[in-house]
């Protein structure tokens, strides 16, 4: 994550751990992280234990996988495909088409988003 983008790396969060009344306490970090790198939202499967009244005070809000993918795809359908067609064929060991990263984003979470991009790469 950090070769692919400078800022990925959020320092300082730690101090606000403590203040963070989660469902969870061990996610706190997540939100801390959220906070101090001026995110809008968390991307987590998990989000019974991020909920709105705790992240909207904060400015955040937790979204699945597969809504978040599909805003960007709602964006710039063929700027999302050819980011899925670039980021296959950027994978080597082993070498991955992009139908098979679809399969792979399908499985973790963005069945949706993964089948607008095949319909939009067969388009």
């Amino acid at each position: 994550m950090n070769e692919a983008f400078d800022d990925a790396l959020v320092r300082g969060w730690e101090t606000l751990v403590n203040s963070i009344e989660l469902p969870d306490p061990n996610d706190a970090h997540v939100v801390a992280a959220a906070l101090v790198g001026r995110a809008d939202v968390i991307v987590t499967e998990n989000t019974k234990d991020f909920p709105d009244r705790a992240l909207g005070a904060l400015g955040l809000k937790a979204v699945r996988l597969d809504e978040f993918l599909l805003d960007q795809f709602d964006l710039s359908p063929k700027g999302a495909c050819r980011i899925i067609t670039e980021q296959a064929a950027a994978m080597k060991r082993p070498p991955v088409e992009p139908a098979q990263l679809l399969d792979r984003l399908s499985r973790s979470g963005a069945r949706v988003f993964a089948q607008r991009v095949r319909d939009e790469l067969a388009a």
